[in-house]
């Protein structure tokens, strides 16, 4: 008699399923179903790169964050090199503003502008502003400072409100002086006004840790924005 033919292991056949499910879900652009599919899959199943970067493109654009972040993670680890996932169609913008939704991302944040950067992407004004703004909320104000310099060496230009943010630190840490003011003649140059309470915090910075020319400045800023005046 002719053996019976080995029958499929019942995991395996309910991840062929789930990953029959996830492609649909991404067909579709349903968010739910394909986040849904995708955290169900054995995290030890093999998935080809391009699935993992449009699963985590869909999820980060649609807010499954976590689950967005991890669908890059399981690509990262079979990826040869940052450059590969850029192949296969990640979108590491829309990655890094997924993981600076949430605070206790931040980590991944780091994790996504660091390959970013190694894998030669141009970063994106709002994805770069949000993680500033994840930075600063962490008091990690140096990260925060050195993103910046980022965007002007892209030729981006960062809001006013994310300039006045970093130049505000300098209230809180006097030492970031020198970093604040770098921030604040770039919006001067730029003819841009930093609001007066905060040129005046810079000038008290300046006086302590940076120059009397700078703090000068700064005090003239003040005085000429609208409701300046010491």
């Amino acid at each position: 008699p002719r053996s019976a033919a080995p029958r499929a292991e019942p995991s395996r056949m309910a991840d062929d399923d789930l990953v029959a499910r996830l492609r649909r879900g991404l067909e579709a652009k349903d968010p739910s179903a394909t986040a849904q599919a995708f955290v169900s899959i054995d995290p030890v199943t093999p998935l080809p790169l391009p699935l993992l970067a449009a699963t985590s493109n869909l999820l980060s654009l649609h807010r499954h964050n976590t689950a967005a972040y991890s669908a890059f993670e399981r690509g990262l680890a079979l990826a040869d090199g940052p450059a590969a996932l850029v192949k296969a169609g990640l979108n590491f913008n829309a990655l890094l503003y997924a993981c600076c939704r949430e605070p206790s991302m931040l980590p991944s944040a780091r994790t996504a502008w660091r390959v970013l950067g190694e894998a030669g992407v141009a970063p994106e004004l709002p994805p770069l502003e949000k993680y500033i703004g994840s930075l600063l909320e962490s008091q990690s104000y140096d990260d925060a400072f050195g993103v910046f310099l980022t965007a002007i060496d892209a030729s981006l230009s960062p809001s006013l409100k994310t300039s006045a943010a970093l130049v505000g630190c300098c209230a809180a840490e006097p030492r970031l002086a020198q970093m604040s003011f770098a921030v604040f003649s770039t919006v001067k140059a730029a003819g841009g006004q930093l609001p007066p309470e905060l040129a005046r915090g810079l000038a008290r910075a300046c006086l302590r840790e940076g120059t009397l020319e700078q703090a000068l400045e700064a005090h003239d800023a003040a005085i000429a924005a609208p409701g300046g005046g010491w």
